[in-house]
């Protein structure tokens, strides 16, 4: 994940131009020829380090950990990049056969300044051809920037209708503020908070409605947190005051259990106005029910996490083992 919060900012056409073509204006030479020469190797060096450097940031995008690959290619598409990233290696290929071609036709005495001219109009329509690339490839860096970044550890998602207590309970459990990050491709947020041994995942707006209810690219948003989930805390508000009914509350649940098939704790929430316990519950204001509710997902959580096979490894690489104890 960190080397794609390292993409760098890629120009336009126009900004690479004046670049390359203002780097070269202050080489010189002792003669015509030989500052020609100069000319057109600064603008080689410039663009080739420019487009190598471009297209070298960006990692093998197969081989990153499925969530992070997958949020990528909702966000952007994978294969689009691909294609933007073979337009610049085609530009720095032409680049590099019109200048080594033009300096080798002033070495055999042709007309230096006209084969500068001209190198010079066919590099600019070159890289101008590939302007649309470029301006692609700068969106989807600050896109791909916004990716929340995960850490290595068991996770709990949190679900359930909104004002249900899901955020609250995130709050009081994490021992520091939760992370505010948002997914490029929905206008909801997600909080992230850690406790010493986990890390909660509140996903407003993604697991708060029924399915019909969500865009496709949301439903593809749940299935990549499925990739990172290892237990589910789904809070219901038995009290209705959440503006839901019980009924849509249970409803939602089992389309959860569904989508995920992970292993899930059901609790209450807002324990302090209703006295059903069929299901462990919890207050927010009073604190009931919070650290024997935690303690059981915890558990929950760190067993998945122990036996599945895929997590996140630190480099952005995806590590498989039996068991991570």
């Amino acid at each position: 994940m960190e080397s794609l919060r390292k993409l760098p900012t890629v120009l336009t056409a126009e900004e690479l131009l004046d670049k390359i073509f203002g780097r070269s204006s202050k080489v010189s030479g002792s003669n015509v020829n030989e500052r020609v020469i100069n000319k057109l190797s600064t603008i080689s060096n410039v663009s080739k380090d420019y487009f190598e450097r471009i297209i070298s940031s960006h990692p093998n995008y197969n081989s990153l950990p499925s969530f992070y690959r997958e949020m990528v290619d909702l966000i952007v598409g994978i294969e689009e990049i691909k294609k933007s990233l073979a337009s610049l290696s085609w530009a720095n290929s032409m680049i590099q056969k019109i200048v080594t071609k033009s300096i080798a036709n002033i070495r055999k005495g042709k007309n230096a300044l006209a084969i500068y001219r001209s190198a010079c109009g066919r590099i600019a329509s070159i890289i101008e051809d590939i302007d649309k690339e470029l301006r692609f490839l700068n969106e989807a860096k600050n896109k791909i920037r916004e990716i929340p970044t995960l850490q290595d550890m068991p996770t709990v998602v949190v679900a359930g209708y909104p004002n249900v207590g899901k955020s609250s309970f995130v709050s009081l459990v994490s021992t520091a503020k939760p992370e505010i990050a948002e997914y490029p491709f929905t206008t909801k947020k997600i909080y992230i908070g850690y406790t010493k041994d986990l890390q909660f995942i509140d996903t407003p707006g993604l697991l708060d409605r029924p399915l019909a209810k969500r865009s496709a690219i949301e439903r593809k948003s749940i299935l990549c947190l499925k990739h990172v989930a290892d237990a589910i805390l789904f809070i219901i508000d038995p009290t209705e005051t959440c503006g839901y009914t019980l009924k849509s509350q249970l409803s939602l649940l089992e389309e959860i259990k569904k989508s995920f098939g992970k292993p899930m704790l059901e609790v209450y929430s807002k324990a302090d106005l209703h006295e059903l316990r069929d299901r462990m519950a919890f207050s927010a204001k009073n604190g009931e029910g919070v650290k024997e509710i935690l303690e059981e997902i915890t558990k929950i959580a760190i067993k998945t996490y122990s036996q599945t096979s895929t997590f996140i490894a630190v480099s952005g690489q995806t590590s498989t083992q039996e068991q991570h104890s």
